[in-house]
């Protein structure tokens, strides 16, 4: 006699760990650049630019900062992440650097102020960070570069 057996559930495909989602900053980061004292007129308005760093823990232990690309119109500046792991009191600083622009063909939008990824080894724990841009001078006398406010963001590190 031949037995029927009819599963009990669906069947589910094996698949790999999902990458992990990155987590946006809860507060983004804010800067002003303008010109000031100058004799040309400046082109660069709106001057307030708005950028949202996230992180993304991957490896245990290690932790992926990146960053959306800045609008179109706004001036391109690398960015600080200084993070602590709240749990170890293990801190750091990486950078995010602006990705250079390929001039070998025409820019698109897309290709303006993108910032490339960086990784850091926090170990696992609650780890607070805060991304902030160099408050400078960076025309000489003729122009200026204020922090708003530093962008704020906690993440979760296996």
């Amino acid at each position: 006699m031949a037995a029927l057996t009819l599963p009990l559930c669906a069947a589910a495909a094996a698949t790999a760990n999902p990458p992990p989602t990155p987590t946006a900053f809860q507060v983004p980061m804010r800067f002003v650049v303008g010109c000031a004292f100058s004799m040309f007129p400046c082109w660069n308005l709106p001057t307030q630019t708005t950028v949202t760093p996230t992180a993304a823990p991957g490896a245990p232990g290690v932790v992926t900062f990146a960053a959306e690309r800045a609008a179109p119109w706004s001036y391109c500046f690398d960015m600080t992440v200084n993070w602590r792991n709240l749990t170890t009191g293990t801190a750091g600083t990486t950078t995010l650097r602006i990705v250079e622009r390929d001039y070998t063909r025409d820019p698109g939008p897309e290709d303006w102020c993108r910032y490339a990824p960086a990784t850091a080894v926090t170990g696992g724990g609650t780890v607070a960070a805060i991304a902030a841009v160099d408050t400078v001078v960076p025309y000489g006398m003729w122009g200026y570069k204020f922090l708003v406010n530093p962008g704020l963001g906690t993440v979760q590190v296996p």
